[in-house]
């Protein structure tokens, strides 16, 4: 349809052009006898012959050019509209007389060479001035040119008469223009509304009928491949203007191919609306099979493949909250790393450089299209660029731990850099203890080799960045293999459990391991650039697991299925299972991306109750300060409540999002307990704003007052409350991954 409304488009300004130019055409009839005469000169040939006027140009054997008096452009002027001008040439001695063209050279024998209109005398303007002998005397080059006579005022060129049938004559040719015109474009509002039915059907058709003569063209008459001509262009501007046509379904320069199903695709620059650009390449492909050579020797295939690509770009962009600068090859050449240049490719001739990251999406679009087995699609894509991105700067040491490890194994930038990359991955990191002898061998090689100064390495971006890297996979290594709670403390958080401590490089972040404090940088400058290290990684991690603590005890799902005897009373299977029931109900409240607000669980007769949210107070300091309350003094004077609040819980993987469920079933409101019985568990999550998405680990015993041999009854009774709870569209074990 747009390339319809592009035709009929250039047929209108084609007709209004030659409108544009009759009018002209017009106009000049009308005023050219005037504009003819006052450009005229008289014309001096330089052999001495009769002088002659002309409009502008003289001859090429002239010897000057004068410009004619008042009264002679007046004389012409009343010429002009008399006739086409003759020239007579009377002999010298009488015996011929004859008339000439305009710029016919008399004979040689002339005596006498005059301009005469239809053998009419010229009258003058002016009224009752004589008649002249000649329009134009014969002037000799040596001549005086007459000056117009002081007492008589130039005549006007046109009189009013003339003046008034002249303007008039104009209207006419105006006023049938300004119809034509009209016309014209009411022809092309016609025939716009008589081609929106057929355009879609024709424009398919046309592209399938290429689409055949391509695949029954032989291969030796094949189109050559005619690469476009991308050099030197402002791609960024290009990638704007194609993304701003896209969002109000305008044409760009060339044309697009499949405008229709690109608006039919509805590109919202969304994560879901890269499934429906997947789905649009495949039909594309399964039905015209195109070839990369002729589908980008053609304007519209080819601005196609680029319009998805800044797509995809663009979403990157979005995604990661970071802009994005298109290139092509030959610009972005510079500023890519010297062991890594830009292949001379048809998918590398536009380069988009976000967060010093190279991304060149035009690879998986045209794989798709032209790919013997196309493999990542634009999803997949678009999510492994986001991975690579470096994230922005770490709140606190625990996100920057998750970040470095992060950004490490996915192959992703780290802001600053990470120098030595290329020996850690040699050292096949894989959080074993066999990988800490591997990491230790790494740095004395280094040491060896490179010689690191202290100073440099703890002031430079990267060197810092790659010993804080390998303290943090030390811990996070150790922590794993011994199921160990782990976190990450910083220089004055530390400081507040130890007030000695001074600070230094080694103290700017430290690692509280099983409950027990461990200056990771300090094992990792020593071991690199001490003179004489006296520790090495493995003997320090054997160490540290001798004092690890019991494992954090995981409630598995299996629990439902014990068939075992429960040893709990009514009222404790009661309370559990309504801590089970609380843990879905704030877990379903968190499932899109939102913070739970503390809340408490009070509870009623007939096995019902009342959850009571403080999420109302202005900050949550205080709304966690008001549930503790209500929890500390039961001011309802219930057998049990339960609290639940959003906050983290400290895993052998590190710092993780979690649901805290807190228990309590008050003795003095059931005279048959002699105590309290209290149980905390944590509820982790992996929040629904992860690239990941959303998910539910293995809930935590963190501390429980009855031993463990009742254990496996309360880890049964907790998953009965959660398997309680329904709601549309949540289910806690869709969402469920016990690898954590």
């Amino acid at each position: 349809m747009s390339s319809q409304r592009s035709e009929i488009s250039k047929q209108a300004i084609g007709v209004a052009m030659t409108s544009l130019v009759v009018l002209c055409a017009a106009l000049a009839l009308l005023l050219g006898a005037d504009a003819d005469a006052r450009d005229r000169y008289r014309c001096i040939p330089a052999d001495g012959g009769a002088s002659y006027t002309s409009p502008g140009t003289c001859r090429s054997n002239t010897a000057a050019r004068e410009p004619l008096t008042e009264q002679e452009q007046e004389d012409v002027e009343a010429s002009v509209r008399r006739g086409r001008p003759h020239t007579r040439c009377t002999a010298a001695d009488g015996s011929y007389s004859k008339f000439f063209s305009e710029n016919k050279e008399c004979p040689s024998a002339t005596d006498t060479r005059t301009i005469e209109y239809a053998k009419q005398p010229i009258q003058r303007a002016r009224e009752g001035a004589p008649p002249p002998e000649t329009a134009t005397p014969s002037l000799s080059p040596r001549a005086p040119i007459a000056s117009p006579s002081a007492a008589q005022p130039p005549a006007p060129s046109m009189s009013p008469a003339r003046s008034g049938t002249g303007w008039f004559a104009m209207l006419v040719p105006l006023a049938l223009v300004g119809l034509g015109i009209w016309g014209i474009f009411k022809w092309i509002e016609q025939r716009i509304d008589r081609s929106k039915a057929s355009a879609r059907e024709e424009r398919e058709a046309r592209a399938q009928a290429i689409a055949q003569r391509r695949n029954q063209a032989a291969p030796d008459t094949a189109m050559p491949r005619v690469q476009p001509a991308l050099e030197g262009s402002d791609m960024h501007q290009k990638a704007q203007d194609f993304l701003a046509a896209l969002g109000v379904g305008a044409d760009v320069p060339g044309g697009m191919a499949f405008r229709g199903a690109l608006e039919q695709a509805k590109l919202d620059y969304s994560m879901e609306s890269l499934n429906r650009v997947d789905q649009l390449l495949s039909q594309v492909r399964a039905k015209f099979a195109p070839q990369r050579e002729s589908w980008q020797s053609q304007p519209g295939g080819d601005n196609f493949c680029l319009l998805l690509g800044f797509y995809l770009g663009e979403i990157i962009s979005r995604q990661a909250n970071q802009p994005i600068q298109w290139h092509t090859r030959e610009q972005a050449a510079p500023l890519m790393p010297s062991d890594m240049p830009l292949p001379e490719a048809s998918w590398s001739r536009v380069v988009g450089i976000i967060a010093a990251s190279a991304c060149v999406p035009l690879g998986v679009i045209e794989d798709a299209l032209f790919g013997d087995s196309p493999g990542m699609s634009c999803k997949a894509y678009v999510e492994h660029r986001l991975a690579k991105l470096p994230k922005p700067a770490a709140k606190d040491e625990n996100e920057r731990c998750t970040q470095m490890l992060d950004a490490f194994f996915n192959d992703a930038g780290i802001v600053g850099g990470l120098a030595f990359r290329k020996h850690l991955t040699l050292a096949q990191l894989d959080y074993s203890l066999s990988s800490l002898e591997r990491l230790d061998q790494m740095l004395r090689s280094i040491r060896a080799t490179h010689k690191p100064m202290y100073t440099d390495c703890v002031n430079n971006p990267d060197t810092q960045n790659f010993l804080r890297f390998v303290g943090f996979y030390i811990g996070m290594t150790v922590a794993r293999v011994g199921s160990m709670p782990v976190k990450w403390l910083d220089f004055s958080q530390a400081k507040k459990d130890l007030p000695e401590l001074e600070f230094q490089f080694e103290t700017s972040s430290i690692c509280l391991l099983g409950g027990r404090f461990y200056f990771l940088l300090g094992l990792v400058t020593e071991i690199l650039l001490q003179p004489d290290p006296q520790r090495n990684l493995p003997g320090w991690a054997n160490d540290a697991l001798q004092h690890a603590p019991a494992p954090i005890p995981s409630i598995l799902r299996s629990s439902v299925q014990s068939d075992s005897a429960s040893p709990l009373d009514d009222l404790r299977a009661l309370a559990i299972r309504k801590a089970g029931f609380m843990a879905a109900w704030c877990m379903f409240a968190v499932e899109g991306g939102a913070t739970g607000a503390p809340t408490v669980f009070v509870p009623g007769e007939d096995n019902g109750g009342t959850f009571t949210d403080f999420g109302f107070y202005s900050n949550a300091e205080s709304a966690s300060a008001a549930a503790q309350s209500k929890m500390e003094t039961n001011p309802d004077r219930v057998p049990f409540q339960v609290m639940s609040f959003d906050g983290y819980a400290n895993l052998h993987t590190g710092r993780t999002d979690a649901l805290t469920i807190e228990l309590r079933i008050y003795a003095s409101e059931r005279p048959s307990m002699q105590e309290n019985f209290t149980m905390t568990v944590a509820c982790p999550y992996r929040n629904a704003n992860d690239p990941k998405g959303f998910a539910i680990y293995s809930p935590k015993l963190l501390e429980c007052s009855a031993t463990a041999e009742v254990h496996s009854a309360i880890f049964q009774h907790f998953y009965l409350g959660i398997a309680e709870f329904k709601a549309q569209d949540f289910d806690w074990f869709k969402y469920l991954d016990e690898r954590i």
